[in-house]
């Protein structure tokens, strides 16, 4: 979101409030934190998949089906938990696991359907 053009900014209340100049420098310090907070989500979720790619293989090898429906339900019933406990959007988790886990799962396709050859797994 880009507010820099705009004079005005929400507040705490969702009111638009005049922007101090002062509050600049602490505006770029803070958009510099989050620029580091999504670099470790881009990282963690590149992690997510390394590993979702070795369960694959496990899969594959053991010949046990991809979809496995009970931990993708333990997965949205523990960022359930995670949203109440933590003043988060149930919701907005859901959706957001919603869109990590139907990647993983296609990736985990493509891993299982390659049999192993590694010119036919994602890279």
């Amino acid at each position: 979101m880009d507010d820099t053009k705009d004079p005005t900014r929400a507040d705490s209340s969702g009111l638009a409030a005049e922007t101090d100049p002062a509050d600049q420098p602490s505006l770029a310090r803070l958009r510099s934190e989050l620029d580091a907070i999504d670099a470790r989500l881009l990282e963690d979720i590149r992690d997510r998949i390394d590993v979702c790619v070795r369960i694959a293989e496990c899969k594959r090898r053991q010949r046990i089906p991809m979809m496995q429906p009970q931990r993708v339900g333990l997965v949205h019933a523990r960022a359930e938990q995670y949203a109440r406990d933590n003043g988060l959007s149930a919701e907005f988790l859901r959706e957001l696991y919603n869109v990590v886990i139907a990647e993983t799962c296609r990736i985990e396709d493509v891993v299982i359907g390659s049999n192993g050859d590694p010119s036919r797994t994602p890279g």
